[in-house]
Protein backbone atom coordinates (compact mmCIF):
# COMPACT_ATOMS: atom_id res chain seq x y z
CA UNK A 1 0.00 0.00 0.00
CA UNK A 2 1.25 3.42 -0.73
CA UNK A 3 1.28 5.87 2.19
CA UNK A 4 0.07 9.39 1.48
CA UNK A 5 0.45 12.33 3.84
CA UNK A 6 -2.17 14.42 5.25
CA UNK A 7 -2.12 18.09 6.32
CA UNK A 8 -4.74 17.71 9.26
CA UNK A 9 -5.93 20.23 11.90
CA UNK A 10 -4.13 19.26 14.92
CA UNK A 11 -7.11 19.78 16.81
CA UNK A 12 -8.93 17.01 14.81
CA UNK A 13 -6.67 14.35 16.66
CA UNK A 14 -6.38 12.97 19.47
CA UNK A 15 -3.79 11.55 21.82
CA UNK A 16 -4.23 7.60 23.02
CA UNK A 17 -5.47 7.31 26.54
CA UNK A 18 -3.18 4.24 27.03
CA UNK A 19 0.04 5.46 25.87
CA UNK A 20 2.81 3.53 27.65
CA UNK A 21 5.65 5.44 26.30
CA UNK A 22 5.88 9.09 28.49
CA UNK A 23 6.99 11.91 26.89
CA UNK A 24 8.95 14.34 29.54
CA UNK A 25 9.70 18.41 29.34
CA UNK A 26 13.28 17.37 28.10
CA UNK A 27 11.75 15.01 25.42
CA UNK A 28 9.73 17.81 24.16
CA UNK A 29 11.88 20.21 24.07
CA UNK A 30 14.25 18.02 22.44
CA UNK A 31 11.87 17.92 18.86
CA UNK A 32 10.17 21.55 19.57
CA UNK A 33 13.88 22.46 18.26
CA UNK A 34 14.59 19.75 16.07
CA UNK A 35 11.26 20.53 14.04
CA UNK A 36 12.48 24.30 14.84
CA UNK A 37 15.95 23.70 12.47
CA UNK A 38 14.94 21.05 10.18
CA UNK A 39 11.10 20.89 9.93
CA UNK A 40 8.91 18.58 10.26
CA UNK A 41 9.27 15.75 8.03
CA UNK A 42 8.09 12.52 10.30
CA UNK A 43 4.35 12.41 9.77
CA UNK A 44 2.02 11.43 12.77
CA UNK A 45 0.62 7.95 12.74
CA UNK A 46 -3.16 7.85 13.30
CA UNK A 47 -5.83 5.72 13.41
CA UNK A 48 -9.59 6.99 13.22
CA UNK A 49 -8.12 10.29 14.38
CA UNK A 50 -6.15 8.84 17.49
CA UNK A 51 -2.44 8.57 17.23
CA UNK A 52 -0.79 5.85 17.20
CA UNK A 53 3.14 7.17 16.98
CA UNK A 54 4.11 10.05 17.21
CA UNK A 55 2.68 11.42 20.35
CA UNK A 56 6.19 13.71 21.22
CA UNK A 57 5.54 15.38 17.75
CA UNK A 58 2.58 15.55 18.49
CA UNK A 59 3.17 18.06 22.06
CA UNK A 60 5.90 19.18 20.31
CA UNK A 61 3.56 20.78 17.26
CA UNK A 62 1.42 21.87 19.62
CA UNK A 63 3.95 23.97 21.95
CA UNK A 64 4.99 25.43 19.17
CA UNK A 65 1.31 26.60 18.21
CA UNK A 66 1.33 24.81 15.06
CA UNK A 67 -2.23 24.45 13.34
CA UNK A 68 -2.11 21.85 11.03
CA UNK A 69 0.45 18.76 10.92
CA UNK A 70 0.65 15.89 8.31
CA UNK A 71 -0.15 12.83 9.20
CA UNK A 72 -0.19 8.99 7.61
CA UNK A 73 -3.41 7.22 8.12
CA UNK A 74 -3.25 3.59 9.62
CA UNK A 75 -6.76 2.82 9.30
CA UNK A 76 -6.12 -0.58 7.47
CA UNK A 77 -4.96 -1.65 11.06
CA UNK A 78 -7.34 -3.70 13.12
CA UNK A 79 -7.86 -2.33 16.84
CA UNK A 80 -5.15 -5.16 18.17
CA UNK A 81 -2.75 -4.33 15.32
CA UNK A 82 -2.77 -0.86 16.30
CA UNK A 83 -2.16 -1.73 20.09
CA UNK A 84 1.22 -3.76 19.13
CA UNK A 85 2.11 -1.53 16.55
CA UNK A 86 2.05 1.26 18.76
CA UNK A 87 4.24 -0.79 21.53
CA UNK A 88 6.34 -2.10 18.51
CA UNK A 89 7.26 1.15 17.21
CA UNK A 90 8.70 2.61 20.04
CA UNK A 91 10.44 -0.55 21.66
CA UNK A 92 12.17 -0.96 18.22
CA UNK A 93 13.81 2.14 18.32
CA UNK A 94 15.19 0.55 21.90
CA UNK A 95 16.70 -2.27 20.18
CA UNK A 96 19.74 -0.57 18.05
CA UNK A 97 22.91 1.20 19.49
CA UNK A 98 25.07 3.94 18.82
CA UNK A 99 28.78 3.66 17.11
CA UNK A 100 30.19 6.24 19.53
CA UNK A 101 33.34 6.66 17.44
CA UNK A 102 31.06 7.65 13.74
CA UNK A 103 28.69 9.86 16.13
CA UNK A 104 31.92 11.53 17.43
CA UNK A 105 33.34 11.76 13.42
CA UNK A 106 29.66 13.12 12.62
CA UNK A 107 29.60 15.82 15.72
CA UNK A 108 33.10 16.91 14.16
CA UNK A 109 32.01 17.83 11.24
CA UNK A 110 28.80 19.83 12.36
CA UNK A 111 30.12 23.14 13.28
CA UNK A 112 26.99 25.77 12.43
CA UNK A 113 24.54 23.90 14.06
CA UNK A 114 24.05 23.27 18.24
CA UNK A 115 23.73 19.68 18.74
CA UNK A 116 23.11 20.11 22.61
CA UNK A 117 19.89 20.83 22.04
CA UNK A 118 19.35 17.20 20.45
CA UNK A 119 21.10 15.50 23.49
CA UNK A 120 24.89 15.10 22.44
CA UNK A 121 27.51 16.41 24.06
CA UNK A 122 29.48 18.48 21.42
CA UNK A 123 32.10 19.37 23.48
CA UNK A 124 32.96 15.53 23.53
CA UNK A 125 32.97 15.25 20.03
CA UNK A 126 36.91 14.12 18.81
CA UNK A 127 39.98 13.38 20.76
CA UNK A 128 40.15 15.35 24.25
CA UNK A 129 43.95 16.16 24.93
CA UNK A 130 43.12 15.47 28.54
CA UNK A 131 41.42 11.85 28.34
CA UNK A 132 42.85 10.67 25.50
CA UNK A 133 42.73 6.96 25.55
CA UNK A 134 41.09 6.74 28.72
CA UNK A 135 38.37 4.42 28.01
CA UNK A 136 41.12 1.48 27.21
CA UNK A 137 43.10 2.18 30.00
CA UNK A 138 40.54 1.64 32.45
CA UNK A 139 39.73 -2.03 31.05
CA UNK A 140 42.17 -3.72 32.91
CA UNK A 141 41.09 -2.38 36.70
CA UNK A 142 37.59 -2.60 36.06
CA UNK A 143 35.83 -5.60 38.09
CA UNK A 144 32.01 -5.66 36.90
CA UNK A 145 31.45 -8.73 38.73
CA UNK A 146 31.96 -7.13 42.17
CA UNK A 147 29.04 -4.61 43.19
CA UNK A 148 29.72 -2.36 46.27
CA UNK A 149 27.80 -0.86 48.66
CA UNK A 150 23.65 -0.51 49.52
CA UNK A 151 21.31 -0.76 46.86
CA UNK A 152 20.39 3.13 47.02
CA UNK A 153 19.73 5.60 44.32
CA UNK A 154 22.75 6.93 42.69
CA UNK A 155 24.80 4.15 43.90
CA UNK A 156 28.50 4.53 41.92
CA UNK A 157 28.54 0.69 41.56
CA UNK A 158 29.33 0.50 38.48
CA UNK A 159 32.46 2.79 38.37
CA UNK A 160 33.69 2.57 41.91
CA UNK A 161 37.13 0.90 40.94
CA UNK A 162 37.49 3.42 38.41
CA UNK A 163 37.35 6.35 40.79
CA UNK A 164 39.11 4.31 43.11
CA UNK A 165 41.82 4.38 40.72
CA UNK A 166 41.99 7.52 40.44
CA UNK A 167 41.75 8.83 43.55
CA UNK A 168 45.74 9.10 44.98
CA UNK A 169 47.03 7.41 48.33
CA UNK A 170 46.91 9.01 51.64
CA UNK A 171 46.11 8.81 55.29
CA UNK A 172 42.51 9.10 54.77
CA UNK A 173 39.93 8.26 52.33
CA UNK A 174 37.22 10.80 53.25
CA UNK A 175 33.59 9.90 51.26
CA UNK A 176 31.88 12.96 51.95
CA UNK A 177 28.51 11.98 50.14
CA UNK A 178 29.20 8.66 50.39
CA UNK A 179 25.11 7.73 49.52
CA UNK A 180 25.02 3.90 49.17
CA UNK A 181 28.43 3.23 50.33
CA UNK A 182 30.00 2.19 47.32
CA UNK A 183 33.31 4.21 46.87
CA UNK A 184 33.83 3.27 50.82
CA UNK A 185 33.52 -0.11 50.61
CA UNK A 186 35.65 -0.68 46.98
CA UNK A 187 38.15 1.41 48.70
CA UNK A 188 38.23 -0.67 51.61
CA UNK A 189 39.09 -3.47 49.69
CA UNK A 190 42.04 -1.71 48.49
CA UNK A 191 45.13 -0.82 50.57
CA UNK A 192 45.58 3.04 49.51
CA UNK A 193 44.24 4.49 52.68
CA UNK A 194 45.24 4.07 56.41
CA UNK A 195 41.42 4.78 57.59
CA UNK A 196 38.28 5.84 56.08
CA UNK A 197 35.23 8.22 56.93
CA UNK A 198 31.95 7.78 55.27
CA UNK A 199 29.73 10.51 55.63
CA UNK A 200 25.87 11.20 54.18
CA UNK A 201 23.37 13.55 55.56
CA UNK A 202 20.97 10.79 55.80
CA UNK A 203 21.61 8.89 59.09
CA UNK A 204 18.98 5.98 57.45
CA UNK A 205 21.07 4.80 54.56
CA UNK A 206 25.07 5.12 56.55
CA UNK A 207 22.56 2.83 59.33
CA UNK A 208 21.51 0.42 56.48
CA UNK A 209 25.19 -0.03 55.77
CA UNK A 210 26.49 -0.15 58.77
CA UNK A 211 23.69 -2.96 59.77
CA UNK A 212 25.07 -4.94 56.33
CA UNK A 213 28.60 -4.68 57.59
CA UNK A 214 27.85 -6.17 60.95
CA UNK A 215 25.30 -8.90 59.88
CA UNK A 216 22.26 -7.64 60.51
CA UNK A 217 20.44 -9.10 57.52
CA UNK A 218 22.52 -12.70 57.37
CA UNK A 219 19.20 -14.11 58.30
CA UNK A 220 16.77 -12.18 57.13
CA UNK A 221 13.87 -13.86 55.24
CA UNK A 222 11.12 -11.24 55.61
CA UNK A 223 9.04 -10.67 52.59
CA UNK A 224 7.58 -7.17 52.58
CA UNK A 225 3.81 -6.27 51.52
CA UNK A 226 2.66 -3.10 50.54
CA UNK A 227 0.88 -2.55 53.82
CA UNK A 228 4.15 -3.32 55.52
CA UNK A 229 6.16 -0.99 53.74
CA UNK A 230 4.03 2.17 54.72
CA UNK A 231 3.89 0.98 57.97
CA UNK A 232 7.44 0.69 58.45
CA UNK A 233 9.56 2.20 55.89
CA UNK A 234 10.34 5.67 58.00
CA UNK A 235 11.76 2.69 60.80
CA UNK A 236 13.52 0.09 59.11
CA UNK A 237 15.98 1.17 56.91
CA UNK A 238 16.44 -2.11 55.15
CA UNK A 239 12.49 -1.56 54.84
CA UNK A 240 12.84 1.89 53.30
CA UNK A 241 15.51 1.49 50.49
CA UNK A 242 15.63 -2.58 49.70
CA UNK A 243 11.54 -2.84 48.96
CA UNK A 244 11.04 0.75 47.43
CA UNK A 245 11.04 1.59 43.30
CA UNK A 246 14.52 2.42 42.75
CA UNK A 247 15.96 2.52 46.20
CA UNK A 248 14.59 5.82 46.47
CA UNK A 249 12.81 4.78 49.59
CA UNK A 250 9.42 6.53 48.54
CA UNK A 251 7.14 4.21 46.48
CA UNK A 252 6.89 0.38 46.91
CA UNK A 253 8.86 -1.47 44.94
CA UNK A 254 6.16 -3.42 42.47
CA UNK A 255 2.80 -1.92 41.12
CA UNK A 256 -0.18 -3.53 42.55
CA UNK A 257 -1.19 -5.78 39.23
CA UNK A 258 1.66 -7.69 39.85
CA UNK A 259 3.10 -7.13 44.08
CA UNK A 260 0.81 -10.41 45.27
CA UNK A 261 2.46 -12.74 42.55
CA UNK A 262 6.09 -11.30 42.93
CA UNK A 263 5.56 -11.67 47.27
CA UNK A 264 4.38 -15.51 46.88
CA UNK A 265 7.65 -15.87 44.31
CA UNK A 266 9.45 -14.07 47.24
CA UNK A 267 8.41 -17.08 49.65
CA UNK A 268 8.72 -19.72 47.56
CA UNK A 269 12.96 -18.78 47.97
CA UNK A 270 12.63 -17.68 51.42
CA UNK A 271 10.14 -20.33 53.43
CA UNK A 272 12.68 -22.21 55.81
CA UNK A 273 11.08 -25.79 55.18
CA UNK A 274 10.83 -27.15 51.85
CA UNK A 275 7.23 -28.33 52.61
CA UNK A 276 6.65 -24.63 53.07
CA UNK A 277 8.66 -24.02 49.54
CA UNK A 278 6.50 -26.21 48.25
CA UNK A 279 3.11 -24.88 49.88
CA UNK A 280 4.27 -21.43 48.39
CA UNK A 281 4.33 -22.43 45.11
CA UNK A 282 1.24 -24.19 44.79
CA UNK A 283 -0.24 -20.74 45.93
CA UNK A 284 1.82 -18.99 43.82
CA UNK A 285 0.48 -20.90 40.33
CA UNK A 286 -3.05 -21.32 42.04
CA UNK A 287 -2.69 -17.24 42.07
CA UNK A 288 -1.51 -16.67 38.65
CA UNK A 289 -3.69 -19.31 36.70
CA UNK A 290 -7.04 -18.32 38.63
CA UNK A 291 -6.62 -14.21 39.41
CA UNK A 292 -3.87 -12.71 37.32
CA UNK A 293 -4.72 -11.88 33.24
CA UNK A 294 -0.80 -12.60 32.70
CA UNK A 295 0.97 -15.83 32.35
CA UNK A 296 3.90 -17.36 34.54
CA UNK A 297 6.10 -16.71 31.63
CA UNK A 298 5.00 -13.05 30.92
CA UNK A 299 5.43 -12.49 35.05
CA UNK A 300 8.84 -13.78 34.88
CA UNK A 301 9.80 -11.29 32.23
CA UNK A 302 8.26 -8.32 33.54
CA UNK A 303 10.54 -7.94 36.70
CA UNK A 304 13.02 -10.07 37.93
CA UNK A 305 12.51 -10.31 42.14
CA UNK A 306 14.83 -7.36 43.16
CA UNK A 307 14.38 -7.75 46.98
CA UNK A 308 16.35 -10.46 46.62
CA UNK A 309 18.85 -9.86 44.45
CA UNK A 310 19.31 -6.66 46.80
CA UNK A 311 19.55 -8.40 49.78
CA UNK A 312 21.78 -10.63 48.18
CA UNK A 313 24.35 -7.67 47.66
CA UNK A 314 23.33 -6.64 51.97
CA UNK A 315 24.51 -9.99 52.62
CA UNK A 316 27.60 -9.58 50.71
CA UNK A 317 28.47 -6.53 52.51
CA UNK A 318 29.21 -8.54 55.96
CA UNK A 319 32.50 -9.94 54.21
CA UNK A 320 34.11 -6.49 55.61
CA UNK A 321 33.80 -7.91 59.13
CA UNK A 322 36.70 -9.72 58.45
CA UNK A 323 39.04 -6.87 56.99
CA UNK A 324 41.40 -5.29 59.72
CA UNK A 325 40.07 -1.81 57.91
CA UNK A 326 37.11 -1.76 59.44
CA UNK A 327 38.62 -0.89 62.80
CA UNK A 328 39.72 2.51 61.05
CA UNK A 329 36.06 2.89 59.74
CA UNK A 330 34.07 6.22 60.78
CA UNK A 331 30.49 7.20 60.04
CA UNK A 332 29.02 10.60 60.08
CA UNK A 333 26.04 12.40 59.14
CA UNK A 334 27.47 15.93 58.62
CA UNK A 335 26.43 18.86 56.07
CA UNK A 336 29.73 18.89 53.49
CA UNK A 337 30.57 22.67 54.71
CA UNK A 338 30.90 21.16 57.95
CA UNK A 339 33.57 18.77 56.95
CA UNK A 340 36.83 19.77 58.92
CA UNK A 341 39.99 18.44 56.71
CA UNK A 342 42.64 16.36 58.53
CA UNK A 343 46.21 17.01 56.19
CA UNK A 344 46.52 13.39 54.46
CA UNK A 345 42.61 13.33 53.84
CA UNK A 346 41.28 12.25 50.99
CA UNK A 347 38.08 13.97 49.86
CA UNK A 348 35.66 12.48 47.16
CA UNK A 349 32.40 14.08 47.11
CA UNK A 350 29.48 12.01 44.95
CA UNK A 351 27.54 14.97 44.44
CA UNK A 352 23.66 15.06 43.13
CA UNK A 353 23.87 15.63 39.17
CA UNK A 354 23.42 19.12 38.19
CA UNK A 355 20.44 19.13 36.23
CA UNK A 356 20.61 20.75 32.77
CA UNK A 357 20.02 24.49 32.74
CA UNK A 358 19.29 24.21 36.67
CA UNK A 359 22.64 24.22 37.82
CA UNK A 360 20.95 22.10 40.82
CA UNK A 361 19.64 19.07 41.77
CA UNK A 362 16.12 18.26 42.24
CA UNK A 363 16.11 14.62 41.91
CA UNK A 364 15.13 11.96 44.14
CA UNK A 365 13.13 14.99 46.03
CA UNK A 366 16.27 16.11 47.08
CA UNK A 367 17.40 19.94 46.65
CA UNK A 368 21.18 20.38 46.07
CA UNK A 369 22.42 23.66 45.20
CA UNK A 370 24.89 22.59 42.54
CA UNK A 371 26.70 26.20 42.56
CA UNK A 372 26.93 26.55 46.25
CA UNK A 373 28.55 23.54 46.05
CA UNK A 374 31.29 24.63 43.00
CA UNK A 375 31.79 27.87 45.07
CA UNK A 376 32.59 25.75 48.23
CA UNK A 377 35.10 23.35 46.46
CA UNK A 378 37.07 26.29 44.74
CA UNK A 379 37.18 28.23 48.06
CA UNK A 380 38.78 25.24 49.97
CA UNK A 381 42.85 24.99 49.82
CA UNK A 382 43.11 21.09 49.77
CA UNK A 383 41.97 19.17 46.82
CA UNK A 384 38.83 17.93 46.61
CA UNK A 385 37.65 15.26 43.75
CA UNK A 386 34.14 14.63 42.54
CA UNK A 387 32.01 13.00 39.97
CA UNK A 388 29.14 13.83 37.74
CA UNK A 389 28.01 14.24 34.16
CA UNK A 390 28.86 17.60 32.07
CA UNK A 391 28.20 20.68 34.41
CA UNK A 392 27.98 24.04 33.43
CA UNK A 393 31.03 24.98 35.81
CA UNK A 394 34.08 24.98 33.01
CA UNK A 395 36.73 25.68 35.67
CA UNK A 396 37.66 22.74 36.97
CA UNK A 397 40.05 20.20 35.83
CA UNK A 398 38.59 16.56 34.54
CA UNK A 399 39.36 13.04 33.43
CA UNK A 400 36.77 11.32 31.59
CA UNK A 401 35.79 8.37 33.62
CA UNK A 402 32.99 6.26 31.82
CA UNK A 403 29.67 6.05 29.50
CA UNK A 404 27.18 5.38 31.35
CA UNK A 405 23.55 4.32 31.06
CA UNK A 406 20.68 6.34 32.86
CA UNK A 407 19.20 4.25 35.01
CA UNK A 408 16.19 5.82 36.27
CA UNK A 409 13.44 7.93 34.89
CA UNK A 410 10.69 7.19 32.70
CA UNK A 411 12.49 9.09 29.53
CA UNK A 412 16.29 7.51 29.46
CA UNK A 413 15.44 5.04 27.62
CA UNK A 414 19.05 2.94 27.90
CA UNK A 415 20.33 6.86 27.38
CA UNK A 416 24.12 7.18 27.85
CA UNK A 417 25.43 9.88 29.82
CA UNK A 418 29.45 10.36 29.91
CA UNK A 419 30.72 10.66 33.70
CA UNK A 420 33.66 12.52 34.46
CA UNK A 421 36.10 13.19 37.58
CA UNK A 422 36.56 16.97 38.56
CA UNK A 423 38.93 18.49 41.00
CA UNK A 424 39.75 22.04 41.97
CA UNK A 425 43.22 21.06 41.48
CA UNK A 426 45.61 19.36 38.48
CA UNK A 427 44.67 15.37 38.65
CA UNK A 428 47.81 13.61 38.31
CA UNK A 429 47.31 10.10 37.57
CA UNK A 430 49.92 7.47 35.84
CA UNK A 431 48.36 6.63 32.38
CA UNK A 432 51.37 3.74 32.52
CA UNK A 433 50.26 1.92 35.17
CA UNK A 434 46.66 1.86 34.04
CA UNK A 435 48.12 0.45 30.84
CA UNK A 436 49.29 -2.51 32.93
Amino acid sequence: MQLEIEYVDIDSINPYQNNARQHGSDDVKAIVDSIKEFGFNDPIGIWKNTIVEGHGRFLAAKEIGMKTVPVIRLDDLSDEQRRAYALAHNKTAELSSWDFNLVDLELSNISEIDMSLFGFDKAAAGPDPEVEDEEDLFEDIENLEQHYGVPYQGNKSRIADRIIHLLPEGDRLVDLFGGGGAITHCAMLSDKWDSFLYNDLNPMITSLFLDAVNGKYHDEKRVITREDFIELKDQEPYVKYIWSFGNAGEAYLWGKNIEEAKCQACRIITEDTIQDRRFAYKAFIKMVRERLPISIERLNALERLQALQQLEALQRLEALQRLEALQRLEITNLDYHDYKYKPGDVVYCDVPYEQKDKASCDDYGIKFDSLEFYKWVKAQDFQIYFSSYEISDDSFYKVKIKEVAQLMGATTNGQKDTEYFYSNREIIHDKGEMEK
